[in-house]
């Protein structure tokens, strides 16, 4: 039984090992504006910086997107992305005061997409000018920034961090269950038709 015990922990421990690595996406850590902050100034960039490297294949953003979207529901970021290690930044010129929402989607380094969104509050200096922004998200003016300008929103719902890498995630995490039950039938099984050992025969006197 000791034996036994011993093989299903040694077995337990590899699926489970497995699975690991398959729920270790980029989270965030820090950005410009932060999350649920107030600007009172209209800073150089807005900002994503995650846990770890992020992946831009090739020196394209292909995957990568950053929103602004004013009160009204209108964008105000250029549509450009520029990914640096663990960071992704963009421009954008914000509207008159109130609640702004920040969508993002990134390529963590597992090859998986994240995105998620967050709210900040804008209190405009006296004096700023508006941008009026734009009813579809911007697209990148030099053609940069891959495909993380207008052509389509971050797919995951609010609050959503996994994309359709939590359907994989969930899926190899099963199959992983599945070989370890199988592993524990086919040891009880084993254990059922061993044979008792044989009594010692002693001759009578």
């Amino acid at each position: 039984m000791a034996a036994t015990a011993a093989t299903l922990a040694v077995v337990g421990g590899a699926v489970l090992g497995l699975a690991a690595p398959a729920s270790a996406h980029n989270y965030l850590v820090s950005s410009t504006p932060q999350v649920g902050g107030t600007l009172t100034e209209l800073p150089d960039r807005f900002d994503i910086t995650t846990n770890d490297r992020l992946l831009a294949i090739g020196g394209s953003d292909s995957g990568f997107a950053f929103r602004v979207i004013g009160p009204d529901g209108r964008y105000h970021e250029d549509g450009c992305v520029a990914v640096d290690g663990p960071s992704m930044t963009t421009k954008a010129a914000l509207g008159d005061s109130g609640k702004y929402e920040v969508e993002w989607q990134i390529v963590s380094a597992d090859g998986h997409t994240v995105s998620d969104r967050y709210d900040f509050t804008w209190k405009a200096p006296e004096g700023f000018t508006p941008d009026r922004g734009t009813a579809a998200p911007a697209t990148c003016a030099d053609g940069t920034g891959g495909g993380a300008g207008a052509t389509s929103a971050p797919d995951a719902a609010a609050g959503d961090t996994g994309g359709d890498s939590s359907a994989t995630d969930a899926l190899f995490i099963g199959a992983g269950g599945i070989v370890l039950a199988g592993v524990v039938v086919a040891v009880l099984l084993l254990l059922r038709r061993r044979p008792a050992p044989a009594a010692d025969d002693h001759d009578e006197y």
